[in-house]
């Protein structure tokens, strides 16, 4: 089965399925049951977990190397994380996997999340997944 008939089958695109395939790990458990539906399988989620804790702060080298694969139109720089913060952390957000999202999150910490998802172009799951984590209160939490 071709990813496109998959995702005619699920009611997805095939984009989304692969993000999937290349261990994007933010999924529904709805697009899961479709996806396993549509396979002919069966959906067992064995765990949850609690969000890890927080990492330690990555220097600013490292944490463009392990993001810049999201900056596929510019090329991502030490100096952008310093200079247009909410927009490195709106591609993180929005298109990273939860390693990326984490080491972004240790490096900037929660206050520059918080304005980062109230940014345009955020959509809005990504949005209350983040509002959801961060707490709803909107009380301050910077982790630095």
């Amino acid at each position: 089965m071709t990813l496109q008939q998959l995702a005619d089958k699920v009611g997805t695109s095939a984009s989304a399925l692969h993000r999937y395939e290349a261990g994007w790990d933010r999924f529904e458990v709805a697009t899961l049951r479709r996806i396993a539906t549509a396979l002919g399988a069966q959906l067992e989620v064995r765990l949850l977990a609690p969000e890890p804790p927080m990492l330690e702060k990555p220097d600013a080298r490292s944490l463009v190397r392990q993001i810049g694969p999201l900056f596929w139109d510019k090329r991502l720089t030490v100096e952008d994380l310093a200079s247009h913060p909410e927009w490195v952390l709106t591609r993180v957000l929005m298109f990273g996997n939860g390693d990326q999202a984490r080491a972004a999150r240790s490096f900037f910490g929660n206050d520059p999340i918080r304005d980062a998802i109230g940014r345009r172009g955020v959509d809005p799951r990504t949005r209350a997944y983040w509002k959801l984590l961060l707490g709803d209160d909107g009380a301050s939490s910077s982790t630095h």
